[in-house]
């Protein structure tokens, strides 16, 4: 039993893993874990991937090696007076193995593919800030109703202020974030290369004026401007719609 877990168990944790990338990517889904720019990639490395499991697949199949078997019989009594002590431990990697790969198959295979929750959002900072190198836009000769979360996150990271705002209207579709002290924020995630490094941009919004029937991680569409909240710049909705989460729900 214990030869055989060694010879199949990295096999199988590879075979669960090429399946359940193939079988995101034929059903759309692939992109709710990397940016789309790397899916034709990852789908190609994976075909070679899959191409080459298979020649792996049958060496491990047909190769049974006449070396091993050559110690195995050398060391056998050597090993027999050792076995009681050594069959715990083996008994024991080998549940733990199969646990491993039992585990694997069902959160890749079974469970559905998700995107990042907003529970994962709110232990986050806010990203209000600009997230680093993201451009501010400009409010000169744009159209702001086209300006995405990222871009008004920017736009007050940089300072801007509700003085400075006065007759721009947003037009923002992002998921709720309800922290504990009741303070909202519509955000969305953004990814560079995959889920690892996304990251979060939020814009503060006026409490008070949301339906008091959504929550966090729900969905919305909000049009509004952006006033002065108790000395805060945040976006006073003038409608707020719950829309169902976007087929590209990461903003690229």
């Amino acid at each position: 039993m214990s030869d055989l877990v060694s010879r199949w168990a990295g096999l199988a944790l590879c075979g669960i893993g090429l399946v359940a990338t193939l079988l995101l990517a034929a059903a759309g889904d692939l992109t709710l874990y990397i940016h789309p720019r790397y899916v034709v990639f990852t789908v190609v490395l994976s075909i070679i991937g899959a191409a080459l499991f298979a020649v792996a697949v049958w060496v491990t199949a047909t190769g049974r090696g006449s070396e091993h078997d050559h110690d195995h019989d050398h060391d056998h009594d050597h090993d027999h007076d050792h076995a009681p002590r050594r069959r715990p431990l083996r008994m024991l990697s080998i549940g733990a193995t199969g646990v491993l790969i039992v585990v694997s198959a069902l959160a890749l295979l079974a469970a559905p593919p998700t995107t990042l929750s907003a529970e994962r959002a709110l232990s986050l900072e806010s990203a209000a800030d600009g997230a680093g190198d993201v451009p501010r836009p400009s409010l000169i000769g744009s159209d702001p109703t086209r300006f995405s979360v990222r871009d008004w996150a920017s736009i007050l990271g940089s300072g801007a202020t509700a003085d400075d705002l006065v007759g721009q209207q947003a037009d923002v579709t992002g998921f709720l974030l309800v922290d504990d002290d009741g303070a909202v924020r519509v955000g969305r995630y953004a990814v560079t290369c995959c889920t690892v490094d996304a990251q979060l941009f939020a814009v503060p919004v006026v409490a008070a004026d949301l339906p008091s029937d959504l929550g966090s991680g729900d969905w919305v569409r909000l049009t509004g401007t952006f006033t002065d909240d108790a000395g805060a710049t945040r976006l006073r909705p003038g409608t707020v719609d719950a829309v169902e989460e976007p087929d590209d729900p990461y903003l690229s």
